[in-house]
Order: structure tokens, then C-alpha cells, then sequence
């Protein structure tokens, strides 16, 4: 009887502590949504009002990919050196910290200095939060437990543009507000430990070999983090050739976001039940189906906000459903060497402003929605090969 409660004592210990765990995972990850969401529209006012063109500012946009491509293969080792908890802490700090330096130092060359080392951050805490994530959930729940993490970086894109609202894009109150909210983020980091992963043995691929394993998964990945740096970094500019004003501006690109908060779970317990591959694919020319309809409606302010909303909740969903699979077949050192091919990958999608700033030289302000248009049609490419010709590795998810 005693051994009983003392394993009931023991589990119910156990499910206090991971529950801590995925509070303190969430609130990072929502920390790292708020940078992007936040700092990319800033910073893209800042120089348009300056009189800064449009490919300087896809440069700029563009300088958080680069900074994740390059920093992304170092994370496993500072990992396994700090351990999850504490290198997740200095992430942070370090992502604080530049919010006051993006204000101290507004030259654009300094500015891409300091983007470059949020994007280290960024890359950090994306990494280690997917991979503690995806350790702590069940095989069972995985979809769903992963769309509430994503919701929760879905609430920090969102809310970026509407902080910005709040605290206007002139002086010190963007930028001191966005070093706060960073601040208290690390607050649930202090009451929980680092999570029991099996890191001493090493990943049997690299985060490069892992782009050919898995393509069309590698490749959502590029979709997602394309498509929303784009609308970060360019929405501004394409909408206010448009005509439209910038208070507008901002609520169209959170529309844009909150849908992302909106599909995640129900798109998520979808991963959990049908054909993950099959899903991809519907998901995919669904976004296709909502670039179409803002080309050919833009001037329609409720239809392109309509289509915005959905727009953002697909092709968030589609990270998820990627991320899910992943999960269901990888752990300990695999996991996180999958997830560092996916922090490259979400970096290499990182450059998309620089490409789109320069479709702007031809296209104007719909060079944005051509090279999302592309990307999509590229994904949806690779995601109809992958159905015809299944990965012969066996996994656990459906195939």
C-alpha cells in the first residue's frame, strides 16, 4: 500500500512539474513571436518614414534568417553545455537587451548588427522550446499539445502589430515595452528544471542531412517562416501603396496573426487523426486559393481582411502539422538535431524579404504577394511528390 501512494505521490509529482515546464516553454516561445511580430513593422515605419527603399528594408528583414542559418547548427552544443533551462535563459536576456540597443543605435547598419543577434536569440529559443516541447508532450495529444504552443507564438505575432497601436513608432515606449515583456517572460524559467533528455548520445544525421530525409517537411518549415517574415517586413509597404492608413495597416497584419491563434488546435487535433502528408497538401493550396483572392480584390477592405485572417491560420498550421510529425518520430538527440534543421530551414525562410524587397523593384508592392505566391506553389509541388513517392523510413505517425 505504502509503494502505491508513494507511485501515485511520485506520477502526481511528476505531471505538477511537466505541467510547470509547458507553462514556462509557452510563455518563451510567445516572447519569441512577439520580436518578430513586433520589431519587423517597427522597424519597416521607421526606415519607410526615413525614406529608406524597399529593398534596404527586406535587407534589414531579411538579416534575422541570415543570423538563424548561421548560428542554428552551434545551438545543440551550447545546449548540451548550459543544459535546456539555462541556455533558454540567456536567450532571452540577450533578446531584452537589444531591444534597448535597437534604440540606442538607429543607423541601419547598426541595426543589422543588432537584428543579427535577435536572430541568434530567436534561433535559441526556437530551437530548445520546440525540442523541450515536443519531449514533454504525448504521442497521442502531440498535434493538439503543439498548437497550443504555437498558439502561444501565434498570440506574439498578433500582438506585436497591436502593441505598436498602443505605443506608437516614435521614441522610447516601443522599445522599452518590448524589453519588458521580454523581462517578465523569464520569470516561470526560474521555478523549473531542465528536462531529462538523453543528449549524451549523438544524432544519427545532421540538421543538413535532415533536409534530405524528410523534403516536403523541410519545406513547410521554409513556407511558413517565408510567408510570415514577408508579411512582417513588406504588409506595411504593400498595404500603404494601397492606400490604406497606418492604423489599418496594423490591424490587417494582426488579423493576419490571430488567425494563426484560431486554426492551431483544430488543425492540430486533425495531425492527431488523418494522413499528416494528405493534410499538408489541402493546407497548402488553401493558402494558394487566399494569395489569389487578395491579388485580385485588394481594395476591398473586408474581404482582404477576411482572407488575411485565414491566410495566416493555414500557413501557421502548416509549422504545426510539420513540427507534429517530426515529434512522432524523433527524440533525445534526434529530436533536437531535427529541430535545428528546422531552426535553418525557418532562417533560410527568414530571407524572403530580401527576396521580395527586390520584387518590389519590379512588381511594386505586389512583389509581396508573388513571392509568397511561389513559395507556395513550390510547397505544394514537393508536398504532391511526397505523397506519391512516401519516405521508405517507418515511422509513427500515419503515412
Amino acid at each position: 500500500m505504502n509503494n502505491k501512494t508513494q507511485e501515485r505521490t511520485g506520477n502526481h509529482n511528476a505531471e505538477v512539474e511537466r505541467l510547470k515546464s509547458l507553462v514556462a516553454v509557452v510563455s518563451c516561445v510567445s516572447i519569441a513571436g512577439i520580436s518578430m511580430g513586433f520589431t519587423l513593422p517597427l522597424m519597416t515605419l521607421t526606415l519607410d518614414r526615413d525614406g529608406s527603399s524597399g529593398l534596404l528594408i527586406g535587407l534589414i528583414g531579411s538579416i534575422l534568417g541570415i543570423a538563424i542559418v548561421v548560428y542554428s547548427p552551434i545551438v545543440p552544443k551550447c545546449i548540451s553545455m548550459l543544459g535546456m533551462r539555462k541556455y533558454v535563459l540567456a536567450c532571452m536576456i540577450a533578446e531584452a537587451l537589444m531591444f534597448i540597443c535597437l534604440k540606442l543605435f538607429p543607423l541601419p547598419l547598426h541595426w543589422i548588427v543588432i537584428r543579427f543577434v535577435m536572430g541568434m536569440a530567436v534561433a535559441g529559443i526556437f530551437i530548445a522550446t520546440e525540442s523541450w516541447i515536443n519531449h514533454l508532450a504525448r504521442p497521442e495529444t502531440r498535434g493538439r499539445v503543439l498548437a497550443i504552443f504555437n498558439i502561444s507564438l501565434g498570440v506574439g505575432f498578433a500582438a506585436g502589430p497591436m502593441i505598436l497601436i498602443f505605443t506608437g513608432t516614435v521614441g522610447w515606449p516601443p522599445f522599452l515595452t518590448g524589453a519588458a515583456i521580454t523581462t517578465v517572460a523569464l520569470i516561470p524559467l526560474f521555478f523549473i528544471k531542465s528536462p531529462k533528455m538523453n543528449l549524451e548520445e549523438p544524432s544519427k544525421f545532421s540538421p543538413f542531412a535532415f533536409i534530405f530525409i524528410a523534403p516536403a517537411l523541410c519545406l513547410a518549415v521554409v513556407l511558413t517562416a517565408g510567408t510570415e517574415t514577408l508579411m512582417g517586413s513588406l504588409f506595411h509597404y504593400y498595404s500603404a501603396r494601397i492606400g490604406y492608413l497606418e492604423a489599418d495597416m496594423h490591424k490587417m497584419l494582426s488579423l493576419f496573426f490571430i488567425g494563426g491563434i484560431v486554426f492551431q488546435y483544430p488543425i492540430g487535433w486533425l495531425a492527431d487523426h488523418i494522413n499528416i502528408r494528405k493534410l499538408l497538401l489541402a493546407l497548402g493550396l488553401i493558402c494558394f486559393l487566399c494569395i489569389c483572392i487578395i491579388t485580385q480584390t485588394p481594395h476591398n477592405a473586408l474581404l482582404l481582411k477576411i482572407t488575411l485572417f485565414c491566410w495566416g491560420g493555414i500557413v501557421t498550421s502548416i509549422y504545426t502539422t510539420a513540427l507534429t510529425a517530426v515529434g512522432q518520430e524523433y527524440d533525445g538527440s534526434e529530436l533536437i538535431a531535427a529541430n535545428t534543421s528546422f531552426g535553418l530551414l525557418w532562417g533560410l525562410g527568414g530571407f524572403m524579404p530580401l527576396i521580395g524587397g527586390q520584387a518590389t523593384v519590379y512588381f511594386g508592392g505586389n512583389g509581396l504577394l508573388y513571392t509568397a505566391m511561389f513559395l507556395t506553389l513550390l510547397f505544394i509541388f514537393l508536398m504532391a511528390l511526397s505523397i506519391r513517392r512516401p519516405s521508405s523510413r517507418k515511422t509513427r505517425y500515419p503515412s
